[in-house]
């Protein structure tokens, strides 16, 4: 004898969906946050958190997602990314720029030296990812 399914409690789904989309915007609220902090301290990556913080708006404010998407400074450089994995040359420079920067400076502060050459490293090889990304067709 089969018996129909025990139905859920009401608004038992609805809650919890409702707290993972919070906690996506909350994810994304901060990552955009740090972004924006980061684009004015020097040496601190900001599109990376812009892209994490695009990532979970997606998934939790939808709105949110398309209003970064069509900001005036970062939403083309962020649908690039998306779209087709492209970094324009001015975004390369300035991040090879960046981590040249913080490379020097952890070089400089970081003991032992041993760790140090590991971080900067790093930092050249991502740098070299960096540079070999396709670039958007310049317009003529």
């Amino acid at each position: 004898m089969r018996h129909a399914p025990i139905p859920s409690r009401p608004g038992r789904a609805d809650w919890s969906q409702k707290a993972l989309e919070r906690t996506w915007r909350s994810l994304g609220a901060l990552c955009f946050a740090i972004g924006v902090v980061n684009a004015f301290i020097p040496l601190l990556p900001t599109t990376v958190f812009l892209l994490i913080g695009l990532w979970a708006y997606g998934k939790g404010d939808p709105t949110m997602r398309e209003r970064l998407l069509n900001h005036p400074r970062y939403g083309r450089s962020l649908s690039l990314w998306l779209d087709k994995r492209q970094i324009s040359r001015k975004g390369k420079v300035a991040a090879v720029v960046g981590i040249a920067l913080s490379a020097a400076f952890t070089a400089f502060m970081v003991r032992p030296k041993l760790m140090a050459w590991g971080v900067v490293s790093g930092l050249a090889l991502l740098s070299l990812w960096l540079a070999t990304r396709a670039e958007p067709p310049t317009a003529t």
